[in-house]
């Protein structure tokens, strides 16, 4: 039985009502940018392309224009894994065969004409004396569940592209046209999570959410933020200002727990050059520092003592967490940096630019003894810069490392030997990855127009790890010094469980594998 198709009078094509800010997915009409047409354009193009020019209609095959409009027009709410039928309904509900193309060959075309944005030209050049490796997807970490359909996710900044909540597996968040909206992907519901009083409010560049606080910032020096678990389900929010300056986008935000106390922290990196941190008990500014540069993200480390930050610069900073002061000023990267995170052991660090490459950095070693910056593995993208990377959490089974594109590509890297992956493949920019539910559930966001909406991944071995033929040096590699034995963030279950911040129990953890006994990947 096919889905239902969504109701345009309950949810109308913004790009008939005028409500999105311009046609192509490059959502910042301000700015200069790439102009990479999102999935309805390219498919349109594609079929003028096909007409207009000899040599592509003789080697490419004709789509149908038919078939684009009614696939526009035809938008099925949610999409789930017992739907799938491979190249006549994927993740997104899209028909290939009725198109007249192959999945396979829109991809190779989509991969062919997409340009990946960089600030220094050629950053992104590969040659194969170039550090960075093409990882083979040889794995399998998530498989898929459902995706909902929406066609409200607003995109506002092509380059910053973390605007996904994930409070836990019911409770995800994304910027809508006049409102924050809270999705439920195991139900498909949706509701106002956060109202604007005007479209100035309602221009959201970062969000994120914690277990207990949802918080925005906006691209003009503003933020907003509430409690979660606010009485009667009140959606009164707390506002605040970081800077006046003309240029002080929030690019990035970070929720965190003060290293002194159990006190909720923002941590603010804005497009003026400053680095803030708010109490969000009090809504105060309790530190201000200034940068040479913009940051565009940050992370903090398990122990609360340091931070990775990336910015409007090809290096990479490691800074003490408090008062802000550079300690570390890594070289690698070619262009800007939009990505980063650290990992739950404490000293593995990665780091995403639009140069398309992500760096493995260890904080046991930042450099080498010639005083020269040090990354212990350097993995390529597939497409486009990573613009949003997420580590497993401790205690969520086999460690790895989500590394969303720019568009289409959500990357799970081998977070042992960064030698392998698992590919999930869609067509449209993205808004951010997140996960859910101790790590057992992955939710993307994706902003395309037509097929956008919220993607829910689920592991397929419930993080147990005797489910995995797992054991260090099968791929054949040599140990280096930095890699570490261990399925997990820790050598063994028993520390694993034993820690503090680990994620449920090693029995939980196996039962729920052995319910999953009877499916196939």
């Amino acid at each position: 039985m096919w889905p239902d198709i969504q109701d345009p009078e309950d949810d109308p094509d913004p790009a008939i009502t005028g409500l999105h800010p311009m046609a192509l997915s490059n959502a910042n009409p301000m700015s200069l940018g790439p102009e990479n047409p999102h999935l309805m354009q390219f498919l349109e193009l594609w079929e003028w392309q096909s007409h207009a020019d000899v040599q592509l209609r003789n080697t490419s095959p004709m789509l149908s224009f038919q078939q684009i409009r009614r696939l526009a027009r035809d938008c099925p709410r949610r999409v789930e894994y017992a739907q799938l039928k491979g190249d006549e309904y994927d993740f997104q509900g899209i028909n290939w065969p009725r198109l007249g193309v192959s999945r396979n060959r829109a991809r190779c075309r989509r991969l062919s004409t997409f340009r990946n944005y960089v600030n220094r030209p050629n950053a992104d050049s590969w040659h194969s004396a170039s550090p960075s490796q093409i990882m083979p997807p040889v794995e399998n970490y998530f498989r898929f569940q459902s995706m909902d359909i929406r066609r409200d996710v607003r995109l506002l900044h092509f380059q910053l592209r973390n605007i996904l909540g994930v409070a836990s597996r019911t409770r995800v968040f994304y910027p809508s046209f006049t409102s924050i909206r809270e999705h439920d992907p195991t139900t498909g519901r949706d509701k106002a999570a956060m109202r604007f009083d005007s479209q100035t409010d309602a221009h959201i560049s970062t969000l994120t959410a914690s277990q207990d606080i949802l918080i925005a910032g906006g691209f003009y020096g503003t933020y907003r933020y509430r409690h979660l678990d606010s009485a009667g389900g009140d959606l009164e929010a707390h506002e605040g200002r970081l800077t006046n300056h003309i240029s002080g986008i929030t690019n990035h935000v970070q929720i965190h727990p003060s290293r002194h106390s159990s006190t909720p922290l923002a941590a603010f990196a804005s497009n003026d050059y400053g680095f803030r941190v708010v109490d969000l008990a009090t809504n105060r500014v309790t530190s201000e520092v200034m940068y040479d540069y913009a940051m565009n993200g940050s992370a903090l480390s398990p122990d609360m003592r340091l931070r990775v930050m990336v910015g409007d610069h090809q290096n990479v900073l490691i800074t003490d967490a408090e008062s802000g002061e550079v300690l570390q000023d890594l070289e690698g990267h070619q262009d800007f940096g939009f990505a980063c995170d650290w990992a739950p052991d404490g000293w593995t660090v990665a780091t995403g630019n639009q140069d398309r490459s992500i760096r493995i950095w260890d904080a046991r070693k930042w450099k080498n003894s010639r005083g020269e910056s040090t990354s212990v593995a350097v993995v390529r993208t597939e497409m486009a810069g990573a613009r949003s990377l997420r580590f497993s959490p401790l205690g969520s089974g086999k460690r790895i490392l989500v590394a969303a594109e720019e568009a289409d590509y959500v990357n799970l890297i081998d977070a042992q030997t960064f030698k392998t992956r698992q590919t999930i493949d869609i067509f449209g920019e993205l808004g951010g990855v997140a996960f859910a539910d101790a790590g057992h559930d992955l939710i993307a966001l994706s902003c395309d127009l037509s097929r956008g909406g919220v993607m829910r991944m689920e592991r397929c071995d419930a993080g147990a790890e005797d489910t995995f033929s797992y054991a260090q040096g099968a791929v054949g590699l040599p140990q280096e010094w930095w890699r570490t034995s261990g399925y997990d963030w820790m050598q063994t279950p028993e520390q694993i469980v034993a820690a503090p911040r680990s994620q449920g129990t090693l029995t939980h953890k196996r039962r729920r594998a052995a319910m999953l006994g009877e499916w196939t990947f």
